[in-house]
């Protein structure tokens, strides 16, 4: 038993229009009048370096403790599991 190929299995017929009119009103007004911006290899920026690794040191500071806890929770919970299921 032999397929026939049918070369015009495209009739052009749109089952879901992509003009925008299906999107919410909120995303509809930020994706359609969108300005298409270029992006430039290097952002100048009005902070000297040591500004900027005092900036980044005190990300770190800050964020330090809290991946510390996170860890300290997994660590528990696992400790937790392994002396469950022993």
């Amino acid at each position: 038993m032999t397929r026939k190929k049918n070369d015009d299995w495209d009739n052009g017929m749109t089952i879901a229009p992509m003009t925008g009119d299906e999107l919410p009103a909120y995303r509809r007004a930020a994706y359609m009048n969108r300005e298409k911006k270029q992006k430039s290899g290097k952002v100048k920026t009005e902070y000297t370096k040591k500004e900027q690794r005092a900036m980044i040191r005190a990300f770190f500071s800050v964020m330090l403790p809290r991946l510390c806890l996170v860890l300290a929770g997994f660590s528990l919970a696992a400790l937790l599991i392994y002396f469950w299921l022993k």
